[in-house]
């Protein structure tokens, strides 16, 4: 019996460990859909994104559409390990890198994906950088330029020009290996370390839809390292995997690859949570494991190292060294544009919470006189306070958002209009109605009673959310 409890230990220390170096992969083509998972989808279909987000002090509609080129469909799970390849590669690299940037030749991304190198692989890979080539993206306010501190409006690829060993390089020169010219805005931000650290021998270990997750959850956690939650549907469209119906498929579809992340310790556990009056999707929360921690403090060493390779401090001011990754390689409220509202800045949270959600919509005019409705009609209500008016609200908004999104497909809706005083005023009563009535048994939810919002996303169910 001993023995068995050190070998489960063993294991468990094992799938834990994060690799002595992690890759430097940028933030963008981490968060938003670019490559198509789904086997059984049509890959000469195109992803499209359009949302209604909050960015500052504005609420902007933004676009993201990946196009395929008919030739070649969209870039698939195999052009994602291609890349994360090309990307670990790169991390090596001394910045500043630019165009053209020498890639590994084909024996040697074989080696890096793990993979044997055959004529098949080469076709891939050919086939994979093609395909990456021709594939175009427009982005209207959806892809973040760290360097100029702006959600950039354009058109690109990803790569924009491949040249194969023995192909012409200039007019005089044959290339001797593999070179990419890679998009400006991909490129400056690769030299501004607008990356995350990922573990890149764990992702390459994992199933696609598992690594993709790891992906996504990373960037996530750096900035709420509780949990985070997505929305069901939201989540589907992030991994471009089909969306089901019931609880049980979506479960079917999704539980063994959370299970993949638990039991190598990257999250901790995952819950899903049913959506108050809204069918056929649920909340999923993931709290993050002991790996995920492991990883920052790898960040952290390896920053440190740097910065030491740099400069010889006085050991007295190591300890005040700022070499969180979170803050210099990565700025979560800069890749997520807008994950909620600083209530510590104002006297009263609620309120802060609730008029940034009406300052969202261009229907609703808030009025000065507003507040002080606020303070007597929802605050100052004896019947609200067995709620909890926080999550009451966050879930109000989930609401909008969805009949937002069904207004502006022309559809059936009840989105509110002007009148939002008593879109709230009416949630709260059908809250405070079924508060005794909900049943959650079929369920796996040990907090329902925190069924909280998207979690700690975006607004919007935009691409990068959490919900």
């Amino acid at each position: 019996m001993n023995d068995n409890i050190k070998n489960q230990s063993v294991l468990i220390l094992e799938n834990t460990e994060t690799s002595t170096f992690l890759t430097k992969s940028e933030v963008n083509f981490l968060l938003l859909p670019y490559f198509r998972l789904d086997k059984d989808s049509d890959s000469n279909h195109r992803i499209d994104f359009t949302e209604m987000q909050q960015q500052g002090d504005k609420t902007v509609e933004v676009f993201w559409t990946v196009n395929p080129h008919p030739d070649f469909g969209l870039p698939r799970d195999f052009e994602r390990r291609l890349h994360r390849a090309v990307e670990h590669y790169l991390s090596f690299m001394p910045r500043p890198i630019s165009n053209p940037v020498p890639l590994p030749n084909i024996r040697e991304l074989s080696r890096i994906m793990g993979v044997t190198c055959s004529g098949r692989f080469a076709e891939k890979v050919r086939h994979g950088f093609n395909a990456m080539m021709m594939t175009r993206i427009m982005s209207k306010r959806s892809y973040y330029h760290k360097s100029k501190k702006a959600w950039i409006e354009d058109e690109f690829t990803l790569y924009d020009k491949i040249i194969f060993k023995g192909e012409m390089i200039s007019k005089n020169e044959k290339a001797d290996r593999i070179y990419a010219y890679f998009a400006t805005v991909y490129l400056d931000n690769l030299n501004a370390m607008y990356v995350r650290p990922i573990d890149y021998e764990y992702l390459k270990s994992l199933t696609p839809v598992s690594s993709r997750l790891y992906e996504i959850l990373g960037v996530k956690f750096y900035g709420h390292k509780n949990f985070i939650q997505y929305r069901y549907s939201n989540l589907c469209r992030l991994l471009s995997v089909k969306q089901q119906k019931t609880l049980s498929r979506a479960r079917q579809q999704f539980d063994g690859k959370h299970e993949e992340l638990k039991q190598t310790g990257f999250i901790s556990s995952y819950t899903w949570i049913p959506i108050r009056w809204i069918k056929n999707d649920w909340y999923i929360r993931f709290v993050p494991g002991e790996r995920f921690f492991n990883e920052i403090k790898m960040a952290q060493a390896s920053k440190l190292a740097e910065a030491q390779q740099l400069i010889t401090p006085n050991p007295a001011d190591i300890a005040e060294m700022d070499i969180t990754p979170s803050i210099e390689e990565f700025n979560p409220d800069e890749s997520i544009a807008f994950s909620g509202f600083n209530t510590t800045e104002f006297d009263d949270p609620l309120w802060s919470l609730f008029s940034g959600i009406v300052k969202k919509y261009p229907e609703f005019h808030l009025r000065e006189t507003d507040r002080e409705w606020f303070k007597q009609r929802i605050e100052g209500t004896e019947n609200w306070r067995i709620l909890n008016l926080r999550e009451e609200i966050r879930n109000w908004e989930d609401w909008l958002e969805t009949e937002y999104r069904q207004k502006n497909k022309n559809k059936n809706n009840k989105f509110p209009q002007s009148n939002f005083k008593g879109s709230l005023v009416n949630w709260l009563s059908h809250s405070l109605r079924a508060v005794n009535q909900w049943e959650t048994s079929n369920f796996n939810a040990s907090d329902t009673k925190r069924t909280g919002r998207k979690g700690f996303d975006l607004p919007s169910d935009y691409p990068i959310d959490v919900m």
